[in-house]
């Protein structure tokens, strides 16, 4: 079975709202879990409002996660002026560990396809990639956690990132047996640090993890994986895509995915 994961914090609602308007672009998603803080009685009217079919909907609370796994808040570092944003790549990863799949597609949902996507087929994941791209930030963060060197030039952080069950499990089991520690302590402990500077710190070490780009490479290391160039435009108000870019995607029609991205 092949599952969409919907990430949705409640500021990310009115994102959803838009973006699932797109869904007939995502192909093969059998089901589609919400995990989210918001009670799934304030979010279903919401989305049925817009239109947005939820028979296949399924729903599972943070709270429900961070019971099993408490290690989550061992994410929130003392000195981190982005509050929680290491915490909600921690809580992704539990959900991968904790929800019952064969393939997943964790979708952020700022994000949403243009053209037809197709997560996995015949066998193979396929991977939405930012060619030749490497976020700075990000640096040495998979081969300080696993022992492995990057295993592409490209980038994973396309916020539509397929997974598989079996490479969750392969990844947790692999972590606690090399590091001696539970795997979520064993990644934040070993994730490398960095210097803040003004105006975001005054050098303290802050810590750069990105999920998406740390499962892209893991599954590179458990087999053979499709990649495909990500296209993307970026617009904050809906005039923004008509006036700038209707010409840009017309003219695009070698390019086989694209993807729209709301900015905050």
């Amino acid at each position: 079975m092949t599952v969409r994961i919907l990430y949705l914090a409640k500021y990310r609602i009115p994102h959803a709202c838009f973006s699932l308007q797109w869904d007939h672009m995502l192909q093969s998603i059998d089901r589609t879990v919400v995990v989210s803080p918001v009670p799934k009685e304030d979010i279903w009217p919401v989305l049925q409002k817009y239109n947005i079919d939820v028979s296949k909907f399924d729903y599972v609370s943070d709270q429900e996660i961070l019971a099993k796994y408490p290690e989550v808040e061992h994410w929130v570092l003392p000195d981190d002026y982005r509050g929680n944003w290491l915490r909600q790549q921690a809580l992704k990863l539990s959900s991968l560990d904790y929800l019952d799949y064969d393939i997943a597609l964790m979708h952020d949902p700022d994000t949403f396809m243009i053209r037809p996507y197709q997560c996995y087929s015949n066998d193979t994941l396929n991977y939405l990639v930012i060619e030749n791209t490497t976020h700075g930030s990000y640096e040495g963060m998979f081969k300080s956690i696993t022992g492995h060197e990057r295993q592409t030039p490209h980038c994973f952080v396309t916020e539509l990132v397929p997974v598989r069950k079996t490479h969750i499990t392969a990844m947790r089991e692999f972590l606690e047996r090399m590091h001696g520690q539970h795997w979520l302590d064993a990644m934040i402990d070993h994730c490398p640090g960095m210097a803040t500077i003004p105006p975001w710190g005054k050098g303290e070490i802050i810590k750069w993890f990105s999920e998406y780009e740390f499962i892209g490479n893991w599954a590179m290391t458990q087999e053979y994986v499709e990649t495909t160039p990500q296209l993307r435009f970026e617009y904050d108000r809906l005039e923004k895509r008509s006036e700038e870019h209707t010409s840009e995607l017309q003219s695009q029609s070698t390019i086989s995915y694209a993807v729209f991205c709301l900015k905050k």
